[in-house]
């Protein structure tokens, strides 16, 4: 009897423990047992998942001034992508014996377990990510020929084992980027990986039924979507035929996005980019944030411009569509700076940082460019006690007088026939005020967001919604739009050779710098060498499809073997980008 009632209280005592760090999905956003809101500002730090079985970067920096370095962005939240091997405890590599002697007899199962339960102590909230089943590639499917479905949802349960009593895991990414021949109900059971996800939760839930399941999409699939290439783990779309058969408070939709740095998708070379981009992420999983779900990006990222210069263009309006449908949690990729096609948060130092990501991820968090304050010596519990009352709270807010709010107005991108545009608005009152702003606009708007529009004689006048209508002491919001006009200011080309026919558009302009995409059409009845000449406005970054010489502000292109003859009314394509 007695033994018994032992037995009864520990059980009841776990149980109680599980509620206690329990996390659920309701309403759109993630909330923790008290029903307060948690933000996940997360950051994908990998290693685990490769041949180290070992967070990289420890054989240039000590494990724990990593960890201190993440706290200082703001960061709450990091994204430990696995492999199986490094879950069954293998040899670990990479790591510095005089940065990291705690480390040294550590086997990788160990190392894992070391380093979740040093991030939950330390206030980090822990997503564990299935991400290679051989530590190598990212497969299509769940399993592979050398790896069952069966030692995927073996490994995934075991996880939940070990890790469902610490207090800072959230969860778990079942399956990193389906892609390839994965489905979405097709009725083949070896592909469809709405049916397998289901599977896989009802497993990890049966362990640990406190934690939440990231789910991700597909790639490109004729189930219930649009035509058209999508990045792999992006593809959600089919879900609104088909919605996953798990809890809806245990589900979290987590797609991946990429832009130009990691593959060239023809809606890059729009000549509206980024402007149509919205549309494309409100199709793939934006727009399953109405209908209640809780969406999240588990891996967005790029060099920012060091890389295709378009993608700091792309990585801005992602940040500010985001801010729109109201979405400020996630996970960026990466912490890492050794992501060849991304680069990190890092620079290749592994120490200093790409100090304009952390300004754009502080935008997204905060909605300002500084980090919340913080003692690094915060416990789990103080890292995510309730956030005080400001002042002004429980008094209604002031309407705005024309000296409270101050405007910043930022170009993301120009095309021939419009532009996009981000405007900061800050409060310097020393109210709260329900803000507002007039601006003339030199044309149409064909998308908004984060803000309403009313016409009035002086312009246009733009208000805040419900997440951000009211303004604190200091604060400010961001809204944005996108406006179509009929004339532009743009010079003219110069003039090129007979026969040729040149038109230029202009993909992204970011101040420093733009890119810009020509189409050169054969209008002359016989076969032609075709050359053109184009403006240019500072240097030349990058040149493709053709070669070129210059002559002051002039370009004088030529085609690559391969396109250099037209037929009549052929045509072909060059593009550049330029450094002011």
């Amino acid at each position: 009897m007695l033994r018994r009632s032992m037995l009864c209280s520990a059980m009841l005592g776990a149980l109680l423990s599980m509620n206690a760090i329990a996390y659920s999905a309701s309403g759109g956003r993630i909330v923790d047992a008290q029903n307060r809101v948690v933000q996940l500002r997360g950051v994908n730090w990998f290693g685990f998942e490769t041949e180290t079985h070992a967070p990289h970067g420890l054989w240039a920096r000590a494990w724990q001034d990593m960890l201190s370095q993440i706290e200082s962005i703001g960061a709450n939240a990091i994204r430990v992508p696995l492999c199986p091997a490094t879950i069954d405890g293998v040899a670990t590599r990479g790591q510095d014996p005089a940065l990291n002697a705690d480390l040294l007899d550590m086997d990788s199962a160990q190392l894992l377990d070391h380093f979740v339960r040093e991030m939950s102590a330390r206030g980090f909230y822990v997503l564990l990510d299935h991400h290679r089943p051989d530590c190598e590639r990212i497969s299509p499917l769940w399993y592979t020929q050398d790896y069952s479905e069966s030692a995927w949802i073996a490994d995934l349960s075991e996880l939940a084992r070990r890790f469902r009593d610490v207090s800072g895991v959230i969860g778990i990414d079942l399956k990193n980027e389906p892609h390839g021949s994965a489905t979405w109900e097709s009725g083949r059971v070896a592909t469809d990986w709405n049916r397998a996800a289901e599977r896989a939760a009802e497993a990890v839930l049966k362990v640990a039924p406190h934690w939440l399941m990231f789910v991700e999409g597909i790639s490109d699939t004729s189930e219930c979507s649009q035509p058209g290439p999508a990045f792999w783990g992006e593809n959600l779309e089919p879900m609104a035929c088909t919605p996953l058969n798990i809890p809806a408070d245990r589900l979290v939709l987590a797609p991946h996005t990429y832009g130009p740095d990691v593959h060239p998708q023809p809606y890059f070379d729009d000549p509206r980019f980024p402007a149509n981009m919205p549309a494309i992420w409100e199709r793939r999983f934006g727009q399953f944030v109405a209908q209640g779900y809780t969406v999240m990006l588990g891996e967005f990222g790029g060099r920012y411009g060091e890389g295709d210069p378009r993608d700091r263009a792309w990585q801005d309006a992602l940040v500010f569509y985001l801010i729109g449908k109201g979405i400020d949690s996630g996970f960026y990729w990466s912490w890492n700076p050794n992501s060849d096609d991304t680069g990190g948060l890092l620079r290749d130092d592994w120490t200093t940082l790409h100090q304009e990501k952390v300004a754009l991820l502080r935008t997204l968090w905060f909605g300002n460019p500084r980090p919340p304050e913080r003692a690094p010596e915060a416990t789990f519990e103080e890292a995510h006690a309730p956030t005080p009352m400001p002042p002004h709270a429980g008094k209604p807010p002031r309407p705005t007088p024309a000296s409270a709010i101050t405007t910043q107005v930022d170009r993301l991108s120009t095309w021939e026939q419009g532009q996009c545009e981000q405007v900061t608005v800050r409060n310097d009152s020393r109210h709260a005020v329900l803000w507002k702003t007039t601006r003339p606009l030199d044309g149409t708007i064909s998308q908004l967001w984060n803000a309403v529009m009313t016409s009035t004689d002086l312009g246009s006048e733009f208000r805040g919604v419900s997440w951000n209508a009211t303004l604190a002491p200091g604060t400010s919001a961001h809204f944005g739009y996108c406006l179509e006009r009929r004339t532009t200011n743009r010079p003219a080309s110069p003039p090129t050779s007979r026969g040729v026919s040149t038109q230029l558009a202009v993909q992204s302009d970011w101040g420093a710098g733009y890119c810009v995409q020509a189409k050169v059409r054969n209008t002359a009845a016989d076969t032609i060498t075709w050359s053109a000449e184009v403006p240019i406005d500072g240097r030349v970054r990058e040149l493709w499809n053709a070669r070129f010489s210059r002559e002051g502000d002039t370009l004088t292109v030529i085609g690559e073997p391969y396109n250099a003859q037209l037929a009549p009314d052929a045509q072909t394509q060059f593009g550049f980008c330029a450094l002011r």
